[in-house]
């Protein structure tokens, strides 16, 4: 990566009309945007954001997945308060990650099946504590 403590934004299945959008806020906030071609989603995501312990990963033998998906690397909390509205106006995406120190070496395959629990275990939560249900 050029510039290792740069805010940068992963776009996965983002469409061209919300990338758009989301970029034309980026460049505003000095946030980097990367769209991610399809064949780079079984990469972990340290070899998408170029960093050098990732260089040599191998791709999985996994499907693509169909969802949106933004994944925030490096970014500074108030950045990210400043762009979440903006994603919203820009049409919204439900999934949404920060690197970590785990998920680093996920690819976003892994990472999909991870937000996809964890919004069940959440709706499940909701709805067991949900006095109308």
């Amino acid at each position: 990566m050029k510039n290792p403590n740069h805010a940068v934004v992963l776009c996965y299945n983002v469409s061209s009309s919300k990338s758009a959008k989301l970029k034309a806020a980026c460049i505003k906030m000095g946030i980097r945007v990367k769209d991610i071609a399809r064949e780079q989603f079984t990469l972990p995501l340290g070899h998408i954001l170029g960093l050098a312990e990732y260089a040599d990963a191998a791709p999985t033998d996994e499907a693509p997945f169909q969802s949106e998906m933004l994944v925030f690397y490096q970014f500074a909390e108030p950045q990210l308060d400043r762009l979440l509205p903006e994603i919203r106006k820009a049409g919204g995406v439900r999934l949404k990650a920060v690197v970590t120190p785990t998920n680093i070496s996920w690819n976003a395959c892994a990472l999909v099946r991870e937000l996809m629990a964890e919004r069940e275990a959440i709706a499940k939560n909701q709805q067991a504590h949900d006095p109308q249900a």
